[in-house]
């Protein structure tokens, strides 16, 4: 039995090869496709079905689409019989109309034209961003090269992003960045860096300071300070290593943070999720205890691993295997993280690995709010005792 829409499907799954193929320069057509033929013992009825379908996705009856090619076979009960042979898809235009890509294929097109006159070095790598270029008017990508020309002609401007000049609206680079941090390389490679942590960092472009928010939890911090709870630029990080606080508790949530005990020679830092990472900037915390503690999910041991592979050094506070089974019955489902874990079990501890191979196999988590504060003082007592 033949299918329209499995043809249909067989047709688009070729769509990224056959759009590769194109700004390459190359002759992707015919395309030729599977399907079902008709064999000489089918019924009457399944024949002509069978050509009913092909007839209606064919270019003759949709101005675009299948080229069938045409034999005849001797079948049993109703002799000789015009079936079909081969079909395939001609060329360009009946396979973009086919697939309805018509629109998505001029604007991909557009783009690469438009970049490659720009940049003809564009030419050999586009085919594999083809992606990137499937929306855009003439204007978005005049804009595109404005920004790209900028940056090939004046790397590393030491500039915030909205003070270049360039006729672009203010927020076109900031709503854009993610297309930038391909294209750039690859026109200005002398105008990005690896190793920054931000994308204004790989192109030497200003960015306000981050901001960590922190707590004493010992009050015989407080005259070497004088605040108690504040907020501090990650430049501004270091200062604190003037106090006589050996250990920095970090929670990944606001009201744990918020709710942690007092502390001998402690600090508490609000680690904001994933972007634990900017604490790397402190280098005070290569000679601190640090302890951190995040919700027991995917998510959680990703970026503790996160943290530790900046500080080796880091130890868990209830992300063990006791803390998941003691609160089991305040387990919710999970959120599947897309990650590869591969990233982060290296810098896991076996125990750690087991608890993350139960919340990534079951997709549930033990969040951090959910724990008793009885438990959590006397968890971050023991832990600064030991």
């Amino acid at each position: 039995m033949i299918d329209a829409a499995a043809l249909r499907k067989q047709a688009a799954n070729k769509y990224p090869e056959v759009v590769a193929a194109l700004l390459r320069g190359e002759a992707p057509f015919p395309i030729t496709l599977r399907y079902s033929r008709i064999r000489t013992t089918d019924s009457r009825e399944s024949i002509l079905n069978a050509i009913h379908v092909l007839k209606g996705e064919s270019r003759e009856h949709l101005g675009h689409g299948l080229t069938i090619q045409w034999t005849e076979i001797n079948t049993i009960k109703y002799g000789l019989n015009k079936v079909p042979d081969t079909i395939l898809l001609a060329d360009e235009a009946d396979y973009m109309g086919y697939v309805g890509k018509i629109e998505e294929w001029r604007s991909i097109r557009l783009g690469y034209t438009l970049l490659v006159e720009a940049f003809p070095q564009l030419a050999t790598a586009l085919p594999s961003l083809w992606r990137d270029l499937r929306d855009g008017s003439i204007d978005y990508w005049q804009q595109v090269i404005a920004v790209l020309e900028f940056f090939q002609q004046s790397p590393f401007p030491e500039r915030y992003t909205r003070e270049l000049p360039i006729p672009v609206p203010t927020k076109f680079i900031e709503e854009n960045y993610t297309l930038f941090e391909k294209f750039i390389p690859l026109v200005a490679p002398d105008a990005m860096k690896d190793d920054g942590e931000t994308f204004e960092e790989r192109l030497g472009l200003k960015r306000p300071d981050a901001l960590v928010e922190c707590r004493l939890l010992d009050d015989a911090l407080l005259p070497g300070w004088q605040f108690r709870q504040f907020t501090v630029g990650v430049r501004d990080l270091e200062y604190l290593a003037a106090l006589p606080a050996p250990t920095i508790i970090i929670t990944e949530n606001r009201i744990n943070f918020l709710t942690l005990p007092p502390a001998p020679g402690t600090i508490a830092f609000q680690g904001q999720g994933y972007a634990v990472r900017r604490l790397r900037r402190a280098r005070f915390l290569h000679s601190r205890h640090i302890l951190y503690w995040g919700d027991m999910d995917a998510q959680g041991f990703e970026i503790l691993a996160v943290l530790r592979r900046e500080f080796p050094h880091v130890d868990s506070l209830m992300m063990d295997l006791h803390t998941w089974e003691q609160f089991a019955h305040y387990r919710v489902p999970g959120v599947r993280s897309r990650n590869d874990p591969a990233l982060f079990i290296p810098f896991l501890t076996t125990e750690e690995r087991e608890v993350y191979a139960r919340v990534t196999s079951g997709i549930v988590r033990l969040e951090q709010e959910r724990i008793p504060q009885n438990y959590v003082n006397a968890q971050i007592g023991f832990q600064l005792e030991g």
